[in-house]
């Protein structure tokens, strides 16, 4: 095969892709960094992340990939599970031990005991002011920008309480010996880990930072299941392919119909679908007969052809027929 016609076929490889990858981000990355490298190994632009994770953490970090980059607003909104130690005693402009020291307070010699007091505080709904340094955007700009700019936040930029939604919060170990606590938070969509270990280290009567934050889950997945990335050790392309999520069993509740190759137009196209009840193609399951009576979106491809939008499903039962509406090409 000559290096055209490699060339040809990767890019056909490339511009077909679409799905997700679990990454296991080692420290010192950035999100971005882990992103960028993706998009390198597997020679395409549409590469992304599913939730920021900080320099210095570790563990699961979704990377989305192809058309699937589509997806962030229909996967984003799923628990998260983080293991993360408090340093106590002094706490940083980062809130973690990357930053300049801001503040310093005594360790209570009981804080083993103060902190199982004080975690009930922390869970359910909670209010939480987010680090000046973080990817929250304000104006259009990460926060972080506004602070290594210029070491402050503008005086038109307040960052304000939220509320955020702790299912769980349990303490896995208190070490007397490093004034330090370990914990593990389950938790809604944006919940701040350094944030809440700040607060934790205010309500036991001293201050912290956060010196270990690894992501253990964000649902349904678990880092486990994830490939391990570190500027030493980088995954392959094949390594990356091999742990390829495909967009049907991303969202699973969300379920696949194949239509026959007189809609491929129209789907193409993006225009919207009428079908009746003896049109829809016969291997499609019984799940997406559900869904198409019952649901709200479902993927929808063609028979024999490698493309799929995601969909809206409209039954109307009086006229024994469906309308789809293609939203977005995921491949």
């Amino acid at each position: 095969m000559s290096s055209k016609q490699l060339a040809e076929e990767a890019l056909s490889i490339s511009s077909s892709l679409s799905g997700l990858i679990l990454v296991d981000k080692a420290a010192g990355l950035t999100s971005h960094a882990v992103v960028s490298s993706v998009r390198k190994i597997l020679k395409m632009d549409k590469v992304g992340h599913l939730g920021t994770l900080d320099p210095f953490a570790t563990g699961l970090l979704p990377i989305l990939v192809g058309g699937s980059t589509r997806l962030s607003d229909e996967i984003m909104d799923g628990k998260k599970q983080y293991l993360f130690t408090i340093s106590l005693g002094k706490e940083t402009d980062t809130l973690d031990y990357s930053g300049q020291v801001v503040a310093e307070a005594a360790v209570p010699q009981d804080f083993d005991r103060k902190i199982l007091g004080v975690l009930r505080e922390f869970t359910g709904n909670i209010e939480q002011v987010p680090p000046v340094y973080s990817a929250l955007k304000m104006n259009g700009r990460p926060l972080y920008e506004y602070m290594r700019a210029t070491g402050k936040l503008p005086d038109s930029i307040e960052t304000k309480k939220r509320s955020v939604c702790i299912e769980n919060l349990e303490l896995v170990k208190c070490d007397l010996e490093s004034q330090s606590v370990t914990l593990r938070v389950l938790c809604g969509k944006g919940t701040y880990v350094r944030s809440l270990a700040r607060d934790i280290a205010k309500a036991i009567g001293t201050v912290g930072h956060c010196t270990q934050l690894r992501r253990e889950y964000v649902e349904p997945w678990s880092v486990e299941n994830a490939i391990y990335f570190s500027f030493a050790e980088k995954p392959s392309e094949q390594a990356l392919l091999d742990r390829l999520i495909l967009p049907e069993q991303m969202l699973t509740t969300v379920a696949k119909v194949e239509l026959s190759e007189e809609f491929l137009k129209l789907l193409s196209s993006g225009n919207v679908i009428v079908l009746g009840e003896n049109q829809i193609v016969e291997k499609t399951s019984e799940k997406s007969i559900k869904s198409l009576v019952h649901g709200s979106k479902v993927f929808v491809s063609i028979l024999n052809h490698d493309f799929m939008f995601l969909a809206d499903v409209e039954h109307i039962a009086a006229e024994s027929i469906y309308k789809i509406k293609p939203k977005k090409k995921i491949r």
